[in-house]
């Protein structure tokens, strides 16, 4: 992340935007059979926050440059904070790449103003093959890489019967896209172990 040299008018005005945030209304959902994924889409949370920057005198510029995508949100005194998300070009069209840039634009927007707008879990709820299929795509190369060799370290070892050993390979993931991505490549007895046992690990705190 990177940052003008002075933030302070900048904070105060992240500041007034979120004493006046509420929770955002999670209207879009991915559904197959009894499971689902909940999510605000990026239209209904620019639809809530723009008044609230204008309010505050910030302003959102995304922009897409050869491999990121920059994130910086200004200030009307010159402030600026930055983030940039590195992108996936290796997309079979570009309706594949487009949705990507959609679906980083509202994480990183989130992320910089401090938004939940979507449900935090420790296991993904959400079985639908295409946006799985999307969350292994939006990873880069040596990231999709990574979680194919884990994913078939983890059958492995519970065709060893060794289930601990493969949960604790699990659990070496913290980014919540490594995290679904991983998913869409474990067959649903894998899965349904994981799930109880991070049900068991949540029992015991």
């Amino acid at each position: 992340m990177q940052t003008s040299q002075d933030i302070d008018k900048l904070s105060a005005a992240i500041f007034a935007v979120q004493g006046e945030l509420k929770p955002i209304t999670r209207s879009k959902v991915v559904k197959t059979g009894k499971y689902e994924f909940r999510y605000a889409p990026l239209d209904s949370i620019m639809e809530i926050i723009t008044p609230m920057m204008q309010r505050a005198g910030l302003v959102l510029i995304q922009a897409v440059n050869a491999d990121s995508l920059v994130t910086r949100l200004m200030h009307t005194s010159g402030q600026w904070i930055q983030a940039e998300t590195l992108l996936n070009r290796d997309h079979a069209n570009m309706q594949g790449f487009g949705g990507e840039i959609t679906y980083k634009r509202r994480y990183a927007l989130s992320a910089l103003l401090g938004i939940v707008s979507d449900e935090d879990n420790d296991v993904p709820k959400v079985t639908a093959r295409g946006a799985l299929t999307d969350a292994m795509e939006s990873l880069t190369t040596r990231k999709q890489n990574m979680v194919t060799d884990l994913a078939e370290i983890i059958k492995e070892k519970f065709s060893e019967g060794l289930e601990i050993a493969a949960y604790e390979e699990y659990k070496g993931l913290s980014d919540n896209e490594e995290i679904m991505a991983l998913w869409s490549l474990l067959p649903s007895n894998v899965r349904s172990s994981i799930k109880r046992l991070v049900e068991a690990d949540k029992q015991k705190v």
